[in-house]
């Protein structure tokens, strides 16, 4: 006898497992997005907001809802805001996917970021683009580390690729643009 999704997670919640746990224990089989197809489907990147347990909205949330409750988030470092703003002047707009644990629960098109209050950037977001379709049923798996996430080309990766190609010294501690000149 198959039973849908929502009805499998009702026979933990009635144990005591919250409701949201009980969901997100009857997904884990969701099998992982593959990283390179979406950058294809998204080339400016896609910048990845990850939040904590219990950060997940309500099942009955619109989209319009989700984003109220996610557009303003805590500020992160400079050197990654600045790389967030040079993709969106590059592409003037990233793919930008808020996850609790691995499963989106916000997809959107980021179109702005900017400093709010104190201690804050707001998020500006559109309904999504066609990559979004690839995460439906999926997780976006990435490695620990910091709330922030900005997946997609890195710029001075490409530098050093391209200096080794032409036979320069790579992290030999002396950059490769002196070497060049001198």
């Amino acid at each position: 006898m198959l039973t849908s999704a929502r009805e499998s997670s009702r026979i933990p919640a009635s144990q005591g497992v919250s409701r949201q746990q009980s969901r997100r224990a009857t997904i884990a089989g969701r099998a992982p997005v593959d990283h390179d197809e979406l950058l294809a489907a998204s080339p400016g990147g896609v910048l990845v907001l990850r939040l904590g347990p219990g950060s997940e909205p309500g099942d009955d949330w619109s989209w319009t809802r989700r984003v109220e409750a996610y557009r303003r988030q805590p500020e992160i470092a400079l050197v990654a805001w600045l790389q967030v703003q040079a993709h969106l002047w590059v592409h003037q707009r990233l793919a930008c996917v808020v996850t609790v644990c691995g499963y989106p629960v916000l997809l959107a098109d980021l179109v702005s970021f900017d400093p709010a209050a104190a201690g804050e950037v707001e998020l500006g977001l559109e309904p999504p683009g066609d990559w979004s379709r690839l995460l439906h049923e999926h997780r976006l798996v990435t490695s620990p580390g910091p709330p922030w996430l900005l997946l997609g080309a890195q710029p001075y990766l490409r530098g050093a690729e391209q200096a080794r190609d032409r036979g320069e010294p790579v992290n030999e501690g002396r950059s490769t643009t002196w070497s060049r000149w001198a």
